[in-house]
C-alpha cells in the first residue's frame, strides 16, 4: 500500500465520492447525494481501492459495508474535506458583491407560505442575486455546503456557524367553520382528524395528538403540509396547524377548549465565515423579517 496521507492528498475528488459512500451507504444514495449516477460513483471508488491498494467496501446485496481499511481512512478524509470548505469559505469571504448564488433550507411551512411570495419584490431589487431554495424538513449539513442559510425548528450543536433564535411557532388545532358547525357539542374523540404519516411522527404536533387522544385513527395522514391543509379546508376534518398558518385561510376556525399544544423555536443558522458577504446579509436580514410574524 503506498503512502496513506500522498495518495489522499491526490486524489481528493475520489474522497469526496468515498464519503459519500461511506455515509450514505450506496453508491445509489451516494449518486443522488452528489448528483451523479451510480455507475460513476461505483467507479470512481474501485479506481480509488486499486490506488490505495486496499478494499474499501464489501459489495452486499444490501448495499456497501465499509472495511476496516475504510473506517481507518474516514478521520482522514474528513480532515481533508473541512480543509477544503475552510478554503472554500476564505475565497468567497473576500467577494464584496450582491450578486450571486445563495442557497436556503427551509421547512415547507415558511418556504411556502412566507419566503416564496416574498421573493417576487425583495428578488426584483436586486437583479444580480439568486435564490436557490431547498424545501423540506430534511435538516442539511452546512458544514458540507448543502446550504448558505438555513431556518430549522432544532438549534444545531455542531460547526462553525452563526446561530439566532428568529421565531416561534404555537400551534391550534383548526377546521372548516362549516365541518365545525355540523359537529357542535360533540367530544375531540368524536371528530375526523387528519394528522402526518408515521416519517413525519416525531413531530410536536403528531405526538401531542398520539399523547393526548391516542384513541383518534385519522381519517388521512399524508406526509405533505399542503395536502392536510387543503383537505381540511375542504372539511375533511380537523387538524393541527401553526396560528400564522392558518390566519393565512379565512375558512379556518380555531377549536377550543383542548391541551395546550407545544411550542416550536424558528432558528436561522448560517456559516461564520459568509455572515458579512452582502448577498448573505441581504437574504439574513430577509428570513429575519418573514419569521418575525411567528413571534
Amino acid at each position: 500500500m503506498q503512502s496513506c496521507n500522498d495518495s489522499l492528498l491526490d486524489r481528493w475528488d475520489d474522497l469526496r465520492i468515498f464519503l459519500a459512500a461511506f455515509r450514505e451507504g450506496s453508491c445509489a444514495a451516494a449518486g443522488a447525494r452528489l448528483g451523479v449516477n451510480q455507475s460513476t460513483i461505483s467507479r470512481r471508488i474501485s479506481a480509488l481501492e486499486s490506488a490505495l491498494g486496499v478494499r474499501l467496501f464489501d459489495r452486499t446485496p444490501d448495499g456497501l459495508v465499509p472495511t476496516a481499511a475504510a473506517e481507518e481512512i474516514v478521520p482522514r478524509a474528513e480532515l481533508f474535506e473541512a480543509t477544503a470548505a475552510e478554503l472554500v469559505d476564505a475565497v468567497e469571504g473576500l467577494d464584496t458583491s450582491l450578486d450571486g448564488v445563495v442557497r436556503i433550507a427551509s421547512p415547507y411551512l415558511i418556504a411556502s407560505e412566507l419566503l416564496a411570495p416574498s421573493l417576487p419584490a425583495f428578488l426584483a431589487e436586486r437583479p444580480g442575486l439568486r435564490v436557490e431554495l431547498i424545501a423540506g424538513d430534511a435538516v442539511v449539513d452546512l458544514t458540507r455546503r448543502e446550504a448558505d442559510l438555513a431556518l430549522r425548528f432544532v438549534r444545531p450543536e455542531r460547526g462553525d456557524l452563526v446561530v439566532r433564535r428568529v421565531g416561534t411557532l404555537r400551534f391550534d388545532v383548526f377546521g372548516a367553520k362549516p365541518y365545525l358547525d355540523a359537529h357542535r357539542g360533540k367530544s375531540p374523540e368524536e371528530l375526523a382528524w387528519l394528522d402526518w404519516d408515521t416519517t413525519q411522527a416525531q413531530l410536536p404536533d403528531a405526538a401531542w395528538l398520539r399523547a393526548e387522544l391516542p384513541g383518534v385513527q385519522p381519517v388521512l395522514r399524508t406526509n405533505s403540509l399542503a395536502v392536510r391543509l387543503r383537505a381540511t379546508c375542504a372539511g375533511l376534518g380537523v387538524a393541527v396547524f401553526a396560528r400564522s398558518l392558518a390566519a393565512l385561510y379565512p375558512e379556518l376556525e380555531a377549536l377550543k377548549g383542548l391541551p395546550p399544544i407545544p411550542e416550536v423555536p424558528v432558528w436561522l443558522v448560517g456559516h461564520r465565515a459568509l455572515r458579512n458577504l452582502p448577498r448573505i446579509k441581504a437574504v439574513w436580514a430577509l428570513l429575519e423579517e418573514l419569521t418575525t410574524e411567528f413571534a
